[in-house]
């Protein structure tokens, strides 16, 4: 089954001043010892980053498409799917299977404008 896929034509790009890497591995698995210190290990074979994301939508269509495609196409956020994300290093945007972190989207109102924020988990990083 394929993923859904971001909507074409819906901005992908975030405010950069929001855009924050918050972590560029998963979190390791830490095992404790009686004697001596704990000892640190993977906890997966994928690489992880996870990015705080801030999207301004201009127009109330451009977030009510947003929220559609939240709501239906992500099961309410819930659901992995593939989307343009910014790479640093390439200061280029490539196409990656993310998914919101345990699906929370705050959004807020500025004029006729809505942004909306979320972490963004990013696979293969």
């Amino acid at each position: 089954m394929a993923l859904p896929a971001w909507p074409s034509g819906l901005t992908f790009k975030p405010t950069m001043d929001n855009y924050r890497i918050t972590e560029m591995t998963r979190p390791p698995l830490w095992t404790e010892f009686e004697d001596g210190p704990p000892m640190g290990r993977r906890s997966g074979l994928g690489r992880r980053a996870r990015i705080e994301y801030r999207l301004v939508f201009q127009t109330p269509a451009e977030f009510e498409r947003f929220r559609s495609f939240i709501e239906n196409d992500l099961v309410d956020g819930t659901s992995r799917f593939t989307m343009p994300v910014y790479r640093p290093a390439t200061n280029s945007y490539e196409v990656k299977t993310v998914m919101i972190d345990q699906a929370k989207v705050s959004s807020d109102t500025f004029g006729m404008g809505f942004s909306s924020s979320f972490t963004l988990l990013v696979f293969d990083w």
